[in-house]
C-alpha cells in the first residue's frame, strides 16, 4: 500500500456586520475585512481507510455545526467521525460560531455557508487524490507567554515568564511524488489574541499571517493547527503590524523545521474517539443566589449610569447566566459532561486532539510521556466546552478558572477533571506506566 493525499482551501470569510466572537461587550458587529478567513482540508489514503484534518480560521464550533460537519462528511465521503480531526485557530477576530454569551448572535445564513464550504472541501480533496510521503519536524520557537501572572496575591491575565509555555512548533509535510510540498501543517500553541477587544475587523490574526508568509516562500498550501493555548498569550499585541511580525516569526520556524525534517510513515490510518465524563462543580444554593444579586447590582448600576447598550447587554447576559445558576442548582443537574478526545494515527504520527481550551502543561507532559514520535497535541478541536486548567491552578483562580466559563454557558468542571484526562489519555495511547504524578505549578 501506498500513502496518497490531496488538499483543499476554500475563503470563510463572512460578511460586514456580523458579531466577531472571543470578546464580551463588544459595541456592535465587524465593521469590514482586514483578512480574508480561510478553511483548509487534508484528505489521506492508506488504500483501506481516509482521513481528514481541517483547519479553520475561526474560534470554536458549536457541537450542533460539529455534528452536522461530521454526518454529511460521513455520507458523502465516507470518513467516520473519529477519522476527521476539525481544528479551529481560535482567533478572536472571526465571526460566531461557537456561542458565548455578551458576544452577540450567529448568522445562521453564514454559518449554513461555512458547514457546506468545509465539507465541500474535504469532498473535493477525496476526489483529487495522488500519490504522496510525509516528513516530520520540530523548530524552536516563542511567540507567546504564560498569561497567568501572580499580582498582589490574585491571578490576573499578564506575563509569567516562569509558568510553562511551548517552544516549539511541529511540522508535517506533505509532499507530492516528485518530492515538492503539497501541504504544511504546523502546530503551535498561542492564544491569536494579538488584535484585541477594540478590533473591529475581521482578521485570521497571527495564524493567517503565518499561513499568508508560508504561501509566499513556496511550502504549499499551509494549515495551522491550534495547540494546547488556554494559557498561553501572545508577547505582541494590539496591532496588525504585531500580528504579521509574530507570523513572519512563526513561519520561519516552520521553514526551518521543513528543511531539517526526517521521512516518517503515513500508513496505516486509524482513529479513535473516547468519551469521558467531567463533572461539574456545583455551588451551594446560597451562593448562586449571592452571585446572581452581585449580576443585578451590576446591571442596575450600569442602567443607573446610562451605560451604553452594548455595556447593558453584557451585564443583562450576565443576569441570565446568574439565573440558570440557580435553576441549576435547584434542580442538581447538570452533574457533568461529555468529553471527547480523538486519537489519529497516521503511520507514525499521532494526534491528540480534545474539545477545549487545554493549559498547555498538558501537552508537553502527554508529549513527553508519548512512546510514539511524532505526538501532536492539539486543542479547539471538534467542539469547545471551555478552559480546563491544571489541578494545581484551581486554588489560584482567576479568569480561567473563576470566570470564563460563565461566558461559555457551561458549569465550570471539577479538579478531578485533570486525574480523569490523563487516565483517559493514557489507557487510549497504551501508557501503562504513566507519570501520574499530579502537576505543579510556579506563582
Amino acid at each position: 500500500m501506498a500513502l496518497k493525499a490531496a488538499v483543499c482551501e476554500v475563503n470563510i470569510t463572512p460578511p460586514v456586520g456580523v458579531w466577531l466572537a472571543g470578546y464580551a461587550g463588544r459595541p456592535g458587529g465587524c465593521l469590514g475585512i482586514h483578512d480574508e478567513l480561510y478553511a483548509r482540508a487534508l484528505v489521506l489514503d492508506d488504500g483501506i481507510s481516509l482521513a481528514a484534518i481541517v483547519s479553520m480560521d475561526l474560534v470554536a464550533l458549536d457541537f450542533d455545526l460539529v455534528a452536522t460537519v461530521r454526518d454529511s462528511i460521513s455520507r458523502r465521503v465516507g470518513i467516520p467521525a473519529e477519522r476527521l480531526v476539525l481544528n479551529c485557530s481560535h482567533t478572536h477576530s472571526g465571526p460566531v460560531t461557537r456561542t458565548f454569551r455578551a458576544m452577540g448572535e450567529r448568522d445562521e445564513l453564514y454559518c449554513n455557508v461555512m458547514v457546506r464550504k468545509v465539507v465541500g472541501a474535504v469532498q473535493q480533496a477525496a476526489d483529487m487524490l495522488e500519490p504522496a510521503s510525509l516528513r516530520w519536524g520540530r523548530a524552536s520557537v516563542q511567540i507567546g507567554v504564560n498569561r497567568r501572572e501572580r499580582r498582589n496575591g490574585q491571578t490576573v491575565i499578564g506575563r509569567n515568564p516562569h509558568r510553562p509555555i511551548q517552544p516549539y512548533v511541529d511540522v508535517l509535510r506533505v509532499e507530492h511524488e516528485a518530492g515538492t510540498p503539497m501541504a504544511t501543517l504546523f502546530a503551535h500553541a498561542t492564544h491569536p489574541v494579538v488584535l484585541g477587544a477594540q478590533n473591529l475587523w475581521i482578521t485570521a490574526d497571527y495564524p493567517g499571517m503565518a499561513c499568508d508568509f508560508l504561501c509566499r516562500v513556496g511550502m504549499g498550501m499551509p494549515m495551522f493547527l491550534q495547540g494546547c493555548a488556554g494559557d498561553i498569550n501572545p508577547i505582541l499585541r494590539d496591532t496588525f503590524a504585531y500580528a504579521r511580525k509574530l507570523g513572519e516569526i512563526l513561519g520561519a520556524s516552520v521553514v526551518v523545521a521543513s528543511h531539517h525534517s526526517e521521512p516518517v510513515e503515513g500508513i496505516p490510518i486509524s482513529g479513535t474517539l473516547r468519551t469521558v465524563n467531567l463533572p461539574y462543580i456545583l455551588p451551594t444554593m446560597e451562593e448562586a443566589q449571592q452571585y446572581l444579586r452581585q449580576e443585578e447590582s451590576q446591571l442596575r448600576q450600569a442602567q443607573e449610569q446610562g451605560a451604553p447598550l452594548h455595556l447593558l447587554t453584557w451585564r443583562q447576559d450576565m443576569v441570565r447566566w446568574a439565573q440558570e445558576l440557580v435553576l441549576a442548582v435547584d434542580k442538581g443537574e447538570p452533574k457533568s459532561m461529555p468529553f471527547e478526545i480523538q486519537l489519529l494515527r497516521i503511520g507514525d504520527v499521532r494526534l491528540l486532539a480534545f474539545p477545549a481550551e487545554m493549559f498547555v502543561q498538558y501537552a508537553l507532559d502527554f508529549v513527553r510521556q508519548s512512546p510514539y514520535q511524532p505526538t501532536i497535541v492539539l486543542g479547539y478541536t471538534n467542539g469547545c466546552w471551555g478552559y480546563i486548567p491544571t489541578a494545581a491552578d484551581y486554588p489560584l483562580g482567576g479568569y480561567e478558572v473563576e470566570v470564563a466559563y460563565r461566558y461559555y454557558g457551561t458549569l465550570m468542571v471539577s479538579p478531578d477533571c485533570e486525574r480523569l484526562i490523563r487516565d483517559e489519555v493514557y489507557s487510549l495511547m497504551g501508557i501503562p506506566s504513566a507519570d501520574r504524578t499530579p502537576y505543579t505549578v510556579e506563582t
